[in-house]
Order: C-alpha cells, then sequence, then structure tokens
C-alpha cells in the first residue's frame, strides 16, 4: 500500500457513515463505490459497517416509561442559562 492508497483508504473510511446514510451526491457516492471496488480492506470495512447498521435498524423499539425523563433531570445540575429562571 502506499502512501497516496493509505490516505485515500483513511478519507473513504471517514466518509463510510455518510455513505451508508446515501449522503452524498450521486457522483461523489460513485467515487466511493470505484474505491469499493478497487479496494478489499475498505470494502470489508464497509461491510461490516452496513451490517453493524442493518442489525441495529432490525432492532425493535423500547417504550420509555414517563418518569423516565424526570428520573433523568433529578441528576442534572441545575440550569445556569438566564431564560430558566
Amino acid at each position: 500500500m502506499t502512501d497516496k492508497t493509505s490516505t485515500r483508504c483513511l478519507k473513504v473510511l471517514a466518509l463510510l457513515p455518510r455513505f451508508i446514510e446515501n449522503d452524498f451526491t450521486p457522483e461523489e457516492a460513485e467515487e466511493i463505490r470505484a474505491h469499493l471496488a478497487a479496494c478489499p480492506s475498505c470494502l470489508a470495512e464497509y461491510e461490516a459497517m452496513r451490517g453493524l447498521v442493518d442489525t441495529l435498524e432490525s432492532l425493535p423499539n423500547i417504550g420509555v416509561p414517563p418518569s423516565f425523563k424526570d428520573a433523568v433531570m433529578r441528576h442534572l445540575p441545575p440550569s445556569k442559562d438566564p431564560e430558566d429562571s
């Protein structure tokens, strides 16, 4: 792996979360797809990340009891915002 390749890989790896969320123009996404097609290491990272996202999205939403917010707020320090006074 050359320095140029590793720099490109670092850039692509940093962009993968946005890529998974389809947060790029078609042209930008195609650049990332092209890199993934040519780089087994980045492709493996993408597949692992995509698998994790798919797993998390498949989990059921759980409800929180209405008292949860009050319990959390009791443990926070008082607000110093003048609008809260």
